[in-house]
């Protein structure tokens, strides 16, 4: 049982970000239905542009953000399909959408719309740069409006180093997160009032949000933080960074309280001499000589393997980790332990990462696959109370499919 059993959701969103909301809520336990134009989510078709890599019929893109989701086909540019998509609205407990304002005003889909037939339905929307401003009518995927307006690239690159490019959808799922928790908190609401509310939710507002340390300290100093270079000290302390291991990897030391790690750190890596040396004897003569303490620890871990290294400091009390590959990842017993990528049902080696959030004590589960365009449209419409002979007429009107 989820905890959102019994939740209804209208999902009229295309592309990543939305549409990723839309399946937490799903991996919840929501009952969702996704609207798609009859040609399909444009994010179906990546894969067939070489966007994504293949996997054999498994669309990477599309499997991850549409999981345990319904499908109906409507045409909302004709009066009979935006007939049919009324009645799910006076179905739906919550109504999420991507889409512009220009399109949401010309497809009937702004708030006071969507209240006219359902007074109680939660209406979220996922945009580019959000809702007021002067680019708020623009459209904005990830790459633009959370990576590169949003900081991230900016500050990941090194001055005068090649630009660092974001990852795919690595904007999209965490705004989909944040989306999902607003809409589970106007849920809570309209059951304690009884009044809905418009969630909103914006990639470059979820950019602002995830860098806040480094905009925070802009805004009050006046001073921009530099990218962090690998090859010196950044922190003040050489407990905190990473460094290149002697099998050419790279190793992340995060032990920020000084007091409590400066001894472990020094046993596991095998430089106890440091420990009683009068001239690190404290957190402020440590940082005074960070330096030449920065290339003690080059020295030493760069003389030690990987494998050598977690024998080590797994031993002592010390916070770190390997710079993990995807291949790492997927196989770290702690991954597999806590379900943070199920298996897919009906295929031999995918996986699809689950949402962060867990209830209970236990892992979700992929319930089922993404569906097919329209996959559900007969299903869906007859359980909203259309006869089969209008779902025919509908269909032979070219409003579904």
């Amino acid at each position: 049982m989820g905890v959102l059993d019994g939740v209804k959701v209208l999902e009229v969103a295309e592309q990543g970000f939305v549409p990723s909301a839309a399946a937490i809520l799903a991996e919840w336990g929501a009952d969702v239905v996704k609207v798609e134009r009859p040609t399909g989510d444009p994010l179906r078709h990546y894969a067939k542009l070489g966007v994504v890599p293949d996997a054999e019929g498994f669309n990477i893109l599309f499997e991850t953000f549409n999981r345990n989701k319904r499908s109906v086909a409507i045409d909302l540019r004709s009066d009979a399909g935006r007939d049919a998509l009324d009645a799910l609205v006076g179905w739906a407990d919550v109504f999420i959408t991507s889409f512009l304002p220009g399109a949401r005003e010309k497809l009937r889909l702004m708030p006071e719309h969507v209240w006219a037939v359902n007074p109680r339905c939660v209406y979220a929307i996922g945009s580019g740069q959000g809702l007021r401003g002067p680019d708020a009518d623009q459209g904005g995927f990830d790459a633009v409006s959370y990576w590169a307006r949003g900081g991230f690239g900016h500050l990941l690159t090194p001055k005068g180093a090649p630009l660092v490019l974001s990852r795919g959808a690595i904007g999209d799922a965490p705004s989909g997160a944040f989306l999902a928790g607003g809409i589970a908190a106007a849920l809570f609401r309209r059951e304690r009032t009884g009044e809905p509310t418009v969630v909103d939710v914006s990639l470059l507002g979820a950019a602002v949000w995830t860098l806040s340390v480094d905009l925070v300290s802009t805004a009050a100093t006046g001073v921009e933080p530099s990218p962090h270079v690998p090859g010196r000290a950044v922190s003040g302390t050489v407990i905190v960074g990473s460094y290149r291991t002697a099998d050419d990897r790279w190793l992340s030391l995060n032990m920020l309280d000084q007091e409590r790690f400066w001894a472990p750190a020094c046993r596991a890596l095998g430089l106890e001499e440091l420990i009683d040396d009068p001239r690190y004897a404290t957190t402020e003569a440590r940082t005074e000589r960070v330096d030449e303490l920065y290339d003690r620890f080059v020295e030493r871990i760069g003389s030690l393997t990987l494998a050598e290294l977690k024998e080590r400091l797994s031993a002592e009390d010390t916070i770190w980790s390997v710079m993990a590959s995807p291949a790492e990842v997927i196989a770290d017993p702690q991954v597999e332990a806590n379900g943070y990528m199920p298996a897919v049902p009906g295929h031999p080696t995918a996986r699809l990462t689950s949402a962060p959030v867990q209830f209970d004590g236990r892992g979700l589960e992929i319930r089922r696959r993404a569906p097919e365009v329209g996959e559900h449209t007969d299903e869906v419409l007859a359980g909203v109370g259309m006869g089969p002979e209008e779902i025919t007429r509908l269909r032979e009107a070219g409003a579904i499919a």
